[in-house]
């Protein structure tokens, strides 16, 4: 199952729906900024040729290269890269964005529905007209599925301390779920602090009358003042959604009509402290079930 799949353990045995849209885990205000413009290529371009030399191709607007493989120590995966962000911080270095997937002898992106997309960060200082290459963070995670990484949002981790959010996940057979990983880009080294917090699922589409168990259950997500001396502020949830569970059996599988159901709703709320470098579960419950 995916690595960036926290708690997956269902396979997908036929073709499944294009990755469920991360907007079914929405964060308040305070957790997101107000969506922008993306960048054109253009922006990407002297970036990218620093940071992958002669392996950018101008012309795709990608670069094709060998990068270490996260999930295998010594070992290297052939990838096709794309620029999807770039943002300055506060230092006055730049963080380039970058998205990969496993490539074939083309060069071209070739990832199955069960393949995550990887996530790379490269900061970058412009001198005069030029820019250097300061940092590299290669494959730093392994996200989402069919090689897609997700949607990607500018937080705030603490006060003057800019973070990267992604939320990502997929649809199997109905059965769908988003997760939320975050990333100091300013780290020296970058790892996600989240470790892919449940945000959302559902099996809506695979709910029927002989389905003993649907739900639909969401996660808003906001940023606290920390109630430790951690350096990142405190995540909370608020939950809503049901679990909505069959009192009995259907008549015959091929029943139409739903059988009576006991509805449990989801509520309440979770917070996350950093401690011992990473998110833990502080306070509450997260009751969003994984598939």
């Amino acid at each position: 199952m995916l690595s960036g799949l926290a708690g997956c353990s269902r396979q997908p045995s036929e073709p499944a729906a294009p990755a469920k849209p991360p907007a079914s885990a929405p964060a308040t205000p305070e957790a997101s900024a107000a969506a922008t413009a993306p960048h054109p290529a253009s922006d990407y371009a002297p970036l990218m040729q620093v940071v992958f030399g002669p392996a950018y191709r101008a012309a795709q607007d990608d670069a094709v290269a060998d990068l270490p493989d996260p999930d295998q120590p010594g070992h290297k995966m052939h990838m096709a890269l794309n620029a999807v962000d770039m943002e300055r911080l506060p230092s006055g270095d730049t963080v380039l964005v970058v998205a990969g997937q496993h490539a074939n002898a083309a060069g071209d992106a070739d990832s199955a529905h069960v393949s995550s997309g990887y996530l790379s960060l490269y900061l970058l200082r412009q001198e005069g007209k030029q820019w250097k290459l300061v940092r590299r963070h290669d494959n730093v995670a392994s996200l989402g599925s069919s090689g897609n990484i997700g949607e990607l949002r500018w937080i705030e981790l603490a006060a003057g301390r800019p973070g990267i959010a992604m939320l990502h996940g997929g649809v199997w057979q109905g059965y769908a779920i988003t997760l939320l990983s975050l990333f100091d880009p300013a780290a020296a080294q970058v790892r996600d602090l989240a470790g892919a917090i449940h945000v959302h699922s559902d099996n809506e589409g695979a709910c029927g009358p002989s389905t003993k168990k649907c739900w639909q259950a969401e996660a808003a997500w906001r940023f606290e003042p920390a109630t430790t001396a951690s350096g990142y502020d405190d995540l909370v949830l608020t939950f809503s959604g049901e679990e909505r569970t069959a009192r009995s059996a259907p008549a015959s599988p091929d029943q139409n009509e739903d059988v009576e159901r006991d509805v449990r709703p989801f509520n309440g709320s979770a917070r996350y402290v950093y401690e011992r470098g990473a998110y833990h579960l502080r306070e509450g419950v997260n009751p969003v079930p994984g598939i």
